[in-house]
């Protein structure tokens, strides 16, 4: 096992197992139980046990009449047994020391009260022996490294892929054969798939943290309906990170109708998919929203290569295609930068005449050069050798031309990456590992993806755990549920919040001789806790005089009594008034799935208008959150005319690490409103604030 890999995440005898039961093996025509021995058996060549009391030989091997009789210290068992069976089996496998078991049954927790009560049994066993399952309600896994076809996605007789460097994991079965189908038509060498199912044990996370270890894997691919365990996946990604391992995640369940399909499907909680695509940016998982650009991305992975500029070279024979992959170059953020000019002197010399293409990028060499395939070849090496270029897109034809051998030839010749824009798939091409596009924009996406995972930026290191900012755990047992603004306010400047300049008064006379202290016009609120948003109360005055202030104070518990008679004074907050440029908000949510999210975006009334916010999982850096605000209104936030500048990013950014380092601190707190955050002169200054406390500490 790797030392970075965590206990639960080892998965090396239920995935890469040295021996296979399968429990409840069969020879009946189309039994689940006939198909799982016939792929085990015809493609492991470690020990089969097939298991069941009605048979003396299976598929050629004898057959043990059940689970006690089998020898102890088998590394894995498929189990094809009805539910109400399946559970005491799996009892009994984990006593006689079996390291993983693949249920594949169905009528767990996606079958109501009676599936959900036989799901939580099967958890007790799984906590209580420490066996490894995936399932139940899944289809099984492959792992052709290891020569395991331990699944009924792929029928006998069916060619496997060549195992190869990808993996694929899914919860969902039979949408991950469907997968399989395209990877392999598409040309992904597809070493693993694996399905999960409804998690009572393994789940996403966990496999995808095993695989990122093995040498044999450079690329996941992920189909997740739900996240049970984030806090895996995250850990895989900080590994893929070092490994240089890009993770790509296809995520359903994006609709609130897709969720609820989700939720019968595998009995799941989905969580907030603005919050997963977030973190997945945080933590450098790429997303994709269709099963094309799935299989593009690990068509695009599996060799490896990087592109560290972003800059590419397209050579074709057709204008129009070369202005199409123009076109999607500039649209993802890649360069095509002209040549030099002793490579254009270079083409000229090799080009049929008369020539009227065009030498420049993209290399439009016209239909004329078809017919000279060294020609070609030498046109398509010149311009993948051009230093600047770190990626070529070419254009072809389907069809057994000498140009595409030169293709292949130029592919093999080279460690940038390479990529086809064909009419059609090609077995050569496939045979060879040359990435096959059918589509300009899917090309051009797949190489942008290329250089954004070799362009990422460093993970912030993770946060011991333990570990606090200022101590935490304070008492919050007798708090009202939330803290009057004035407390708030203060938590915060210990965390390095800078607040307005205020003063919780109990008289008029107070509040007078303060706003006469602060010299300038004021503002005044009333403090309750039954008041949480004070503007729809009438709780809030802004820019009144010191003169001014009794009276306004008595009109604003006038309006606050006749709008939340309920509604218990503790105070009057008298505070600056505060000159903005532009108002901004930061805030927190706990996520379901993956905790204390911080939320940086428009702030004030803006806030309500244009729901504009980047969000961040902590905890993060200051850095981090820098080059994140930076991203919001699409990078407007800084680049506009009138943006903010580098000073009041990094104000905003020490305000967001603060609400994530107290959340973190305090888990008693479930959300954190501060707003606004007026900016102004290179200063952020939190003008309002609100703490709020889960039921329990209330």
């Amino acid at each position: 096992m790797s030392t970075h890999i965590s206990p639960e995440s080892d998965l090396t005898r239920l995935l890469s197992p040295k021996s296979i039961a399968v429990i409840g093996a069969s020879d009946k025509p189309g039994r689940i139980g006939t198909q799982i021995l016939n792929n085990v058996a015809g493609l492991f060549a470690g020990d089969v046990y097939p298991v069941n009391p009605r048979a003396d030989v299976l598929h050629g091997l004898d057959v043990v009449p059940d689970v006690s009789a089998l020898p102890d210290g088998v590394d894995m068992a498929v189990v094809v047994l009805p539910a109400e069976l399946a559970v005491p089996a799996i009892e009994e496998l984990a006593a006689k020391g079996v390291g993983g078991v693949t249920l594949l049954t169905s009528g767990f927790a996606e079958a109501g009260e009676e599936g959900i009560a036989r799901q939580e049994e099967l958890k007790r066993i799984i906590a209580r022996t420490g066996i490894k399952l995936l399932g139940p309600n899944c289809i099984g896994f492959m792992n052709l490294h290891a020569g395991v076809n331990a699944n009924f996605a792929i029928p006998p007789g069916v060619e496997l892929p060549t195992p190869g460097p990808v993996a694929l994991v899914s919860q969902s079965g039979g949408f991950s054969s469907f997968i399989t189908a395209a990877t392999t038509r598409a040309g992904i060498d597809l070493g693993y798939f694996v399905t999960t199912g409804n998690e009572a044990g393994v789940d996403l996370g966990q496999v995808v943290e095993h695989l990122i270890e093995r040498d044999e894997v450079n690329t996941v691919l992920m189909f997740s309906e739900s996240l049970k365990n984030p806090e895996a996946l995250i850990r895989a990604a900080r590994r893929a990170d070092v490994l240089d391992k890009p993770i790509v995640l296809l995520k359903a369940g994006r609709t609130e109708e897709a969720a609820r399909a989700a939720m019968s499907h595998t009995a799941s909680v989905t969580g907030s998919t603005a919050v997963l695509d977030a973190v997945c940016a945080q933590y450098g998982i790429q997303i994709v929203h269709s099963m094309e650009e799935m299989v593009d991305r690990g068509l695009i992975f599996q060799d490896g290569r990087r592109m560290p500029r972003g800059d590419v070279g397209i050579m074709t024979a057709s204008g129009g295609a070369g202005v199409l992959l123009t076109d999607g170059a500039a649209l993802e953020g890649l360069s095509v930068s002209q040549p030099p000019g002793d490579v254009v002197e270079d083409i000229l010399a090799v080009m049929p005449q008369p020539f009227y293409g065009s030498i420049e990028n993209p290399f439009d060499i016209t239909a004329s050069i078809v017919g000279s395939p060294d020609a070609f070849g030498h046109v398509l090496n010149a311009v993948r050798a051009i230093e600047a270029y770190d990626a070529t897109a070419v254009v072809t034809w389907q069809g057994d031309y000498p140009t595409n051998d030169r293709i292949i030839e130029a592919y093999q010749a080279t460690e940038k990456p390479l990529a086809v824009l064909t009419t059609g798939y090609m077995e050569k091409f496939r045979r060879a590992g040359v990435p096959m596009y059918l589509d300009p924009n899917r090309l051009m996406s797949s190489l942008a993806a290329v250089a954004d995972f070799t362009q990422r930026h460093p993970l912030d290191p993770p946060r011991t755990v333990g570990e606090t900012k200022l101590g935490g755990g304070r008492d919050w047992s007798h708090n009202q549920g939330s803290l009057l603004e004035h407390d708030g306010k203060a938590l915060l400047a210990e965390y390095g919040v800078t607040p307005t300049r205020e003063r919780m008064v109990s008289t008029p006379a107070e509040a007078k001789a303060f706003a006469e202290e602060l010299g300038g016009p004021v503002a005044i609120k009333a403090m309750s806790y039954q008041i949480l948003h004070k503007t729809e109360y009438g709780a809030v005055r802004l820019g009144i005089t010191a003169e001014r202030i009794e009276q306004a104070i008595a009109d604003m518990l006038a309006d606050v009594q006749a709008k939340a008679p309920h509604a218990t004074i503790e105070g009057i907050l008298v505070q600056e008034m505060v000159p903005a440029r532009i108002e901004m908000t930061v805030g927190l949510q706990r996520d379901p799935v993956f905790g204390p999210i911080v939320a940086v975006g428009l702030g004030g009334v803006a806030v309500e208008i244009m729901a504009a916010a980047v969000l961040l999982r902590a905890p993060f850096s200051a850095e981090t959150a820098v080059r994140t605000i930076r991203g919001l209104l699409d990078g407007r936030i800084h680049s506009a005319a009138r943006g903010l500048d580098d000073a009041e990013i990094a104000e905003l950014a020490r305000i967001a690490v603060a609400v994530g380092d107290l959340a973190l601190d305090e888990p008693a707190i479930t959300e954190i409103d501060v707003n606004p955050v007026r900016v102004h002169d290179g200063r952020a200054v939190a003008a309002d604030a609100l703490l709020i406390f889960e039921d329990s500490a209330v």
